[in-house]
């Protein structure tokens, strides 16, 4: 059985490794809704929606091959197959 998710690009940073490899990290996860506490009095303005976001994904691109190939909560769907091989599409 397969496991899919919708997730969204939440950073890019530049990276390297110890050897002098340069590379741009970028990190993938799903919004998780956070339940309010409860509120004691009445309520003037409309509460916005907390929000939390889980990593699903990392990847690592060497900066020689970064062509601005994802942006800032851009959104994807993620397949993971049973034999471990994964899917990235543009939602």
């Amino acid at each position: 059985m397969t496991f899919s998710i919708d997730i969204v690009v939440l950073e890019m940073k530049p990276d390297f490794d110890p050897f002098g490899g340069e590379y741009i990290a970028v990190s993938l996860g799903y919004r998780q809704s956070i339940p309010f506490a409860p509120l004691s009095g009445p309520i003037s303005q409309p509460q916005p929606k907390q929000v939390a976001y889980k990593h699903a994904l990392h990847l690592f691109i060497p900066k020689d091959d970064w062509k601005d190939q994802y942006s800032m909560f851009q959104e994807f769907h993620l397949i993971v197959h049973d034999d471990g091989s994964m899917e990235l599409k543009r939602k």
